[in-house]
This record gives C-alpha cells, structure tokens and sequence, in this order.
C-alpha cells in the first residue's frame, strides 16, 4: 500500500520526468527499493487521472455506517434483541440496532447460534377443533396403552394430487447477463394431473390405486368413485396373508366423499364399528393432516423422488409414483406409525395444539 505521501511523490515525478518509466527509476532511487517493487504503471497512471480530476490523491471517506466490532457489548446488545422481538427481519433490526447487516447476520450465526426458522402457515385451530383432536388423542393414546399391538392394524388412508409439471421453485430460475433477458417460463393453466389414493399400515402400504375414466383420463373425486376405490382396497387387504380383515380398523379424513351416507355404510358393512373418520363411534378430527401418515410422511416422500425423474406424461407420472411407492419397506412403515403414536401423544401433551413444527 502507498502512503499519502508517496502518492504525492508520485504524480510530482510524473510531471517532472514526464515518462512512467523515468518516474518508476527516480520513485526507486528515491525509496531505496527494488525496480520490481516500483509502483505499476496503471497505478501511476491512475493518480495522475485522479489528480487532475479531483486535485488530490487522497480517498474518499467511506460513506455509510461504519464498521462496529463484534465486541461482547455488540453480541449481548443482539442477544437482548432477539429475546424481546424474535419475529424481527435482519435488516429492520439491523437499522435498530445501528449494526451493519453482516455483522448483525455473523453475531447471529456464529456468536449466537441462531438460525433463521420459517414460520409454516397452518389451518387455524379454534377452540372447537383444539378439543376434538385433543378428545381423538386421548382416545388413541389409551386404545395404544391398553393394547400396545393394536395400532398395528389401523390402515391409515388419503389421496393425492400429482401435477405433471411438478413443484416449481422459481428461486431457482436465473438468468446471467448484462442485459433483462426477452424469456418467460410458462406454465399451463390447467396443469395435467392424477389423482392416487394409498392406504398404510404396519403391515406395509395398499395402493396406489387412481381416480380415472376407463380411457386412463383423471377424474374427479365423488362419493361413487372413492366406494370402487374402497372396493380395490378391501380386496388387496384380502391378498395379504398375515391380515386377519377382521382385526383391521380403517381411517380416513372427513372429505365428502369420504363421508357420504352410502360410503359409510359400505364401511360399516366391512369393518363395523372400526371406523376412524368424522360421523362415526370414533371420530377424526378436523384439520390434522399432521396426525396423519399419507399427510405428514408418504406423500411429501413420494413427490420428492417422482419429480427427480422429470417424467414428461401422465403415464410416465404414474409409473414414477407406483415405483417410488412399491419401494417403500414394511420396516419404514413401521417406523411411520411408530412417529403417529409420538405425534398423538405431543398434541395431547399440546392441549390439541399443531405439533408438526416442534417434532
């Protein structure tokens, strides 16, 4: 680095010599240096631009806040800060606080400890819906305490979408240049989709089974075509030779479909009182997707791997999907059901509260 008045020396020699190879000899013999330690022409250059310019070879002040140390003053003043506002965004507490916002970001991370969480946006539980799923988990939490096997024969069921174009992520669409680029991604408006519904249990998973015409074409999902649906699934259940059908109970959220008058007492008529699912003896409760396996593991599961594949038509989609299901092992069933009984047991703890973002 030069010093001021090196600088000055500089542009002195250059308006003396006039000769960027004169000013480098005189600048050496001057400082007793080196020829290859003398100053490079385009920093000669460059003072001399700047002299004439703006009379002086000084820098200009920084401008903007300056630098603070990450002293333990600093550490304990964000400490204090983010105990009494933790929703705060890094910039608004950054302009609070008077720190620069890369400090601010290193006390959080590296003094600290502290990582940036996304709240996740969930279906308002009122008081109604706190004490429906807090009476569900009581009642599962003793059918679990009174028979510890019992839960191995609740086949937990759902549906799900399957767009073909899949889950777009548009932080990850970047375009380098030194100019706003004439292009656009485009999405369908009506994404092409199937419609799977499974059923899982310890004893390993039942489907995917489609609602679909007899061309292969997605349906939508009515109280007639979730019955054949249920009439696929009773007889796969029938196929598995360690199932007894008579032990098995069946769950299901509260859809329409799902509740119909004639979808129940198709259910009654297989299962009797063995039911899980909202108008029976042992109801489900309302918005708990986070309670439910198909909800809180198979489906996120599913749709991570199928959509690697980048398959480019429905049929592809559905072989995709069967695939990734068919690979599922009873052992990591086993292990699903075993996190339902974790989860049932926290939400009760929680007084019926939303347990997915503390597990």
């Amino acid at each position: 680095m030069l010093t001021l008045q090196q600088r000055i020396k500089i542009v002195e020699l250059f308006f003396s010599e006039r000769s960027v190879a004169k000013t480098q000899r005189a600048f050496c013999a001057i400082y007793s240096v080196r020829s290859d330690c003398a100053p490079a022409r385009s920093t000669i250059l460059r003072l001399v631009k700047k002299f004439r310019n703006e009379g002086s070879v000084c820098d200009k002040p920084h401008s903007g806040r300056p630098k603070i140390a990450r002293s333990q003053k600093v550490i304990e003043t964000v400490r204090d800060s983010v105990l009494n506002s933790p929703k705060t965004s890094t910039r608004r507490r950054s302009q609070q606080l008077d720190i620069s916002v890369t400090t601010l970001r290193r006390v959080l991370k590296a003094d600290l400890k502290l990582f940036p969480y996304k709240i996740q946006v969930k279906q308002a539980l009122n008081a109604v819906d706190r004490q429906s799923r807090l009476d569900m988990c009581e009642w599962f939490n003793k059918q679990i305490q009174h028979k510890p096997h019992w839960i191995n024969n609740v086949w937990f069921s759902d549906e799900a979408h399957f767009h073909l174009n899949g889950v777009v992520n548009r932080q990850n669409f970047r375009y380098w240049g030194s100019e706003k680029p004439e292009e656009i991604a485009e999405r369908p408006l009506h994404s092409p989709k199937c419609t799977a519904w499974c059923a899982m249990s310890t004893h390993g998973i039942i489907g995917p089974f489609w609602f679909e015409d007899n061309y292969g074409d997605a349906v939508t999902v009515n109280a007639e075509r979730y019955r054949q649906i249920l009439a696929k699934f009773w007889s796969s259940l029938r196929r598995i030779r360690s199932v007894d059908r008579a032990d098995q109970w069946f769950q299901q959220d509260g859809a329409t479909p799902h509740t119909a008058t004639a979808t129940l007492g198709w259910l009654r008529n297989k299962f009797g009182d063995q039911v899980i699912s909202r108008k029976t003896v042992n109801p489900w409760a309302s918005h708990s997707p986070d309670l439910n396996p198909p909800d809180f593991f198979l489906w996120g599961y599913v749709k991570d791997r199928v959509y690697v594949t980048k398959p480019r038509s429905i049929d592809e989609l559905k072989a995709a999907v069967s695939d990734v299901i068919k690979g599922i092992s009873s052992d990591v069933c086993s292990s699903v059901v075993t996190n339902f009984a974790v989860r049932v047991r926290e939400c009760f703890a929680r007084d019926g509260a939303h347990i997915e973002h503390v597990l």
